[in-house]
């Protein structure tokens, strides 16, 4: 079988490793080819080429928040593949793959950008976002989402005002430029993988007639960490928590900093390390909060030294406010024997056995701070929490539900 793998990769992010991750199994039993864009991430391309696949390179561009990539040239590319599979954000291709020949056009769905114009499918950050998107809707989603950035301190109120009337014509703009960028794109997929069943029906909820398409839920992988490390079961952690999501508002920083102005008054021995969070406006709110205990690093790639400072926290935390589309750090720190805590939005509480692998938390900074006590407070067993994880995400078992998938599109 002849499987053409589509990704922009013009950031290496969780989708990218993931699809490495999918790649690495599956180059020992299928044909591949990777399609991306001559400005790709340097990591990717460098990864791809260590895997041995044959990788061709396109122009690529970012127009308004999503990748494009152009198709010139790539006819026989095209003509050699039995799957077309799409594993970013880049669906818009399929209506021009479709022209060239008529292929099967599989959509991974690590994200919302099918379904969002600004990908995170969340309602001004209030609520999960089950409605079909329209040029109210995406106006009212942008005014709420600047009164709660206001809120927080990155928006001056006299900008949120202003942002708020701006809105009135931004708004239905960005909602018909991403209209147009979609059009034909869901009647041009054959086929979907979404990175998880929450993931599906957010999905289904906007687009009723998805129900309709062939679709496999195939969790990512996440073997990533265990390259570097090799968990010791009897190894005790250190004194500090770890956050690794950065200074993005929607992975919730802000939430887990008002969180901890509560904890390390009574856990004065713990530290809180924030990877990507220096010199950005998480360390100016931690001055303003006056949270002491809270050392902000610089964001770096996935590697030992990444996982390391994971594998030795006393606890990893994701205070997501937007629905994760799978939520691939608490599986990682899963790997390593390491308890994540997390919000119950999105697939998360999909991802992490409360009580098990973790502790599931609401959305709110009080509910957190006792999330990440009761997390902390107690004894975790490293062995029992990578048996959890490894059972319930069997790389083997998707790779056969993931190739059996691709066999019953071509028939």
């Amino acid at each position: 079988m002849n499987i053409l793998v589509v990704s922009h990769a013009l950031a290496f992010g969780g989708a990218q490793i993931s699809t490495l991750e999918f790649l690495e199994r599956l180059k020992h039993v299928v044909r591949l080819k990777i399609l991306t864009c001559k400005n790709s991430s340097r990591e990717f391309v460098k990864r791809i080429n260590s895997l041995g696949i044959h990788i061709y390179q396109v122009t690529g561009h970012t127009t308004t928040v999503y990748p494009q990539i152009e198709l010139n040239d790539v006819s026989k590319l095209i003509e050699w593949a039995d799957i077309v599979w799409i594993t970013d954000e880049i669906y818009h291709v399929a209506p021009r793959i479709k022209g060239l020949k008529k292929v099967p056009v599989v959509a991974h769905l690590h994200s919302h950008a099918l379904i969002c114009p600004w990908w995170v499918a969340s309602y001004g950050f209030k609520e999960v976002c089950l409605k079909r998107c329209s040029p109210w809707r995406i106006i009212r989603c942008k005014q709420n989402v600047n009164l709660e950035l206001a809120k927080i301190g990155l928006l001056s109120n006299v900008k949120a005002a202003t942002y708020w009337f701006l809105d009135f014509a931004k708004g239905p703009i960005d909602y018909f430029k991403w209209s147009i960028l979609m059009r034909g794109v869901i009647e041009s997929i054959d086929a979907f993988i979404p990175a998880s069943e929450t993931t599906w029906r957010i999905h289904t909820n906007h687009i009723p007639e998805l129900n309709y398409k062939p679709f496999r839920v195939i969790r990512n992988f996440v073997t990533e960490p265990l390259k570097y490390i090799k968990p010791n079961p009897d190894e005790p952690p250190e004194s500090y928590v770890l956050y690794v999501s950065g200074a993005n508002v929607l992975k919730g920083p802000h939430l887990l900093l008002k969180a901890w102005s509560r904890i390390f008054k009574e856990f004065r021995d713990l530290e809180l390390y924030m990877v990507g969070c220096r010199s950005t406006w998480v360390e100016k709110l931690a001055k303003k909060l006056e949270v002491r205990n809270v050392m902000f690093l610089d964001r770096f790639s996935p590697s030992k030294q990444y996982y390391y400072l994971m594998y030795k926290a006393k606890v990893v935390i994701l205070p997501s406010l937007v629905p994760e589309a799978f939520g691939r750090v608490p599986v990682e720190a899963n790997r390593l024997g390491v308890p994540a805590v997390v919000t119950d939005i999105g697939s998360l509480p999909e991802i992490v056995k409360d009580e098990v692998t973790g502790i599931i938390a609401r959305t709110d900074s009080d509910s957190l701070a006792e999330a990440i006590t009761k997390a902390i407070s107690r004894e975790w067993n490293r062995s029992e929490i990578i048996k959890n994880v490894t059972e319930r995400f069997n790389h083997q078992d998707d790779t056969s539900r993931l190739l059996n998938f691709f066999e019953n599109l071509r028939k």
